[in-house]
C-alpha cells in the first residue's frame, strides 16, 4: 500500500519533535541531551522513511546500510509505528504490522512492535482499539504495545503521566497496565536527562506498587539506549538508589542485551552494562533471559493463554526471584 504524497504530508512527524524544547524537558547538560535526542531523532527517520518507502525489505536493507548498530534498532521501533498506524487505520486490511516482525523485521520484533505501541497513542482513538488489535499478533510479542503506549505517553504527555502521576488508562487490564507502567518509566530516562537522582525521585512519587515496573523500564533504557555523561556511575548509582527495587532494575538488563542479540546490532553500551551490573557478557545475559522465558512457556500449571499472554511478566518475575537471591547471599 503505497502512500500518497498528501498522506505522507499529514502523517510525517518533523524532526524538531525530538528537541527536549519541544518535549518540554528541563534544560540538561548538552551532551547527555545530544545524544539522546539523536536516539528519539532515530526513531522519527525510521518512521518517516517508512512513509517513502512501501518495499519492506527495502526498507530493512536501508536502515541497516546508513545507520550505525547502536542506533540502528531505534529505527525499526519508528518502522513499528508506521505499520500499526497502517493496521489501525484500515482495520480491513490484512495486518502490514505482523507480517513485518514475522519476515523482514523478525530480528527487531520487540522493538519495533514496542514501537507500534506509539500509534496507539497518536490517535485519539487508539487506546481503545488496544484489546482487537492485539489479538492480530502472535501473543508472545502482543504485549510490547501497551508497554510502546506507555513510554509514548510519558514522553508527549509528561506533565499528565509523571508530574501528575496519571494511572494508567482504565481501558487497559490489570496486566497491561504493568506493561504501561514499564514504558512509562523507560520515559524517564530521557525526561529525567539520564540523571540518577532526578530519577529516583520521579518513581518515588508514584505509589509503591507502580515502582517495580518503572525501574525496570530504567533498566531496559540505561542498558539499550545509555547516553548519561558518566556511564559506570551512573549505571552503579541507579542500582543502589533502587534500593528495594534494586533486581527489577537489574532485570532490565537482560531484556537490552536480548533485543541486541536479536537484532544482530551490538553496542558497547549494552555490553558494559551487563558486565558491570549482572558479571555476565551480553551474549550471556541474553541466553538467560531466552531459557528463562523458555521455561516459563513449558510450565504446565499455568494455563497456556496465560503463559502466551503474560510470558513477559512471568519470566521478569522469575528474573527477579534469581537476582534477589544472588544478592542475599
Amino acid at each position: 500500500m503505497a502512500i500518497s504524497t498528501p498522506w505522507r504530508r499529514l502523517l510525517a512527524i518533523p524532526p524538531r519533535a525530538a528537541s527536549f524544547a519541544e518535549l518540554g524537558f528541563a534544560p540538561c547538560d548538552p551532551a547527555v541531551r545530544g545524544r539522546l535526542e539523536r536516539v528519539l531523532e532515530t526513531f522519527i527517520y525510521g518512521y518517516n522513511l517508512s512513509l517513502s518507502i512501501d518495499d519492506p525489505e527495502l526498507l530493512a536493507a536501508t536502515l541497516n546500510g546508513q545507520l550505525d548498530a547502536h542506533h540502528v534498532g531505534f529505527a525499526f521501533e519508528g518502522v513499528g509505528m508506521y505499520y500499526a498506524l497502517c493496521d489501525l487505520l484500515a482495520p480491513w486490511r490484512p495486518s502490514r504490522l505482523r507480517a513485518f516482525l514475522e519476515g523482514t523485521g523478525r530480528d527487531h520484533d520487540i522493538i519495533a512492535a514496542v514501537g507500534a505501541g506509539f500509534a496507539l497513542a497518536w490517535l485519539p482513538w487508539g487506546r481503545w482499539l488496544w484489546p482487537s488489535y492485539s489479538r492480530r499478533l502472535d501473543p508472545l510479542i502482543a504485549w510490547c504495545l501497551p508497554d510502546g503506549y506507555g513510554f509514548a505517553q510519558g514522553m508527549s504527555k509528561s506533565q499528565r503521566f509523571i508530574a501528575g502521576r496519571a494511572p494508567p488508562p482504565a481501558v487497559l487490564p490489570p496486566f497491561a497496565r504493568q506493561l504501561f507502567d514499564s514504558g512509562l518509566g523507560r520515559s524517564l530516562w530521557w525526561s529525567q536527562a539520564a540523571e540518577p537522582r532526578r530519577i529516583a525521585r520521579a518513581i518515588d512519587a508514584f505509589d509503591a506498587p507502580r515502582r517495580p515496573e518503572m525501574w525496570y523500564g530504567i533498566g531496559v533504557a540505561a542498558a539499550y539506549a545509555g547516553g548519561a555523561s558518566d556511564a559506570d556511575g551512573t549505571l552503579l548509582e541507579l542500582r543502589d538508589l533502587a534500593g528495594p527495587y534494586r533486581a527489577d532494575f537489574l532485570s532490565g538488563v537482560p531484556f537490552a542485551t536480548r533485543m541486541r542479540q536479536k537484532g544482530r546490532n551490538p553496542s558497547p553500551v549494552t555490553d558494559r552494562a551487563s558486565a558491570l551490573l549482572l558479571g555476565r557478557s551480553a551474549d550471556e545475559a541474553s541466553d538467560w533471559i531466552v531459557a528463562t522465558l523458555e521455561r516459563v512457556l513449558a510450565d504446565e500449571s499455568v494455563p497456556r493463554e496465560i503463559r502466551l499472554r503474560d510470558s513477559y511478566l512471568l519470566a521478569r518475575r522469575r528474573l527477579v526471584e534469581e537476582l534477589s537471591r544472588r544478592d542475599e547471599r
